[in-house]
């Protein structure tokens, strides 16, 4: 029994290491080697395979409410320990501290760069929040941002209803609309949990007047 265990569990790991090195040579891949040669190694490690094999990442249902029309959107990802964190966020919009890059990671569809972010930030913990912006509201917003020469100010802290508020260490505190918040996924047990009042292509009239205000 002790062998067919074994040999199962080396049946999966090549099936896995199979799976990467067919991504490797896809043309579009654009995650960077050394990335990728740290992660390969880190497969000799059976507890390190395992835990990634155990994931419902690459489930089908996963896959689909992630990637979901996504030429059309841009596409970040925020890991939480909490489903509570989780819901209030699908309820009251995604909180960020000046830099919206700082907790919520950009991804695209490439599963194998997406299993490269995945293993970095799901120590963070099993409850991951699917934010989606339209392309074409970002590009708008970009552009007018672009417009006025101001290089201090992300499209994020545009897209917001609410004045900043200031924390305990005196930096702003912007909340994006829970519109652009997709739903979020628990990838241990790989159920999914939709937001009903999702709307990626979402635009507040505070949003023009955000804008104007970078003009004085």
């Amino acid at each position: 029994c002790y062998i067919i265990l074994l040999h199962y569990r080396l049946n999966k790991k090549n099936n896995l290491l199979k799976f990467y090195f067919k991504e490797i040579i896809k043309s579009k891949n654009r995650i960077d080697k050394e990335d990728l040669l740290k992660f390969l190694d880190n497969l000799k490690n059976p507890g390190f395979s395992n835990i990634i094999l155990k994931d419902k990442l690459l489930d089908e249902n996963i896959q689909n409410f992630l990637f979901e029309n996504d030429s059309e959107i841009k596409l970040f990802l925020h890991y939480t320990a909490s489903e509570t964190i989780a819901k209030k966020i699908v309820e009251k919009g995604f909180k960020f501290v000046n830099s919206f890059y700082k907790t919520a990671q950009n991804i695209y569809n490439d599963k194998l760069y997406l299993i490269q972010r995945h293993n970095e930030y799901k120590q963070y913990g099993h409850f991951v929040l699917v934010i989606c912006i339209s392309k074409d509201v970002y590009n708008h917003y970009t552009k007018l941002i672009s417009s006025l020469n101001n290089k201090d100010v992300v499209v994020e802290q545009i897209l917001t209803e609410k004045t900043p508020e200031i924390d305990e260490n005196s930096e702003n505190v912007y909340i994006l609309p829970q519109q652009y918040i997709k739903g979020y996924f628990n990838y241990v047990s790989g159920s999914v949990t939709p937001n009903p009042d999702y709307n990626s292509n979402y635009k507040s009239r505070m949003f023009e007047k955000n804008i104007q205000n970078l003009k004085y």
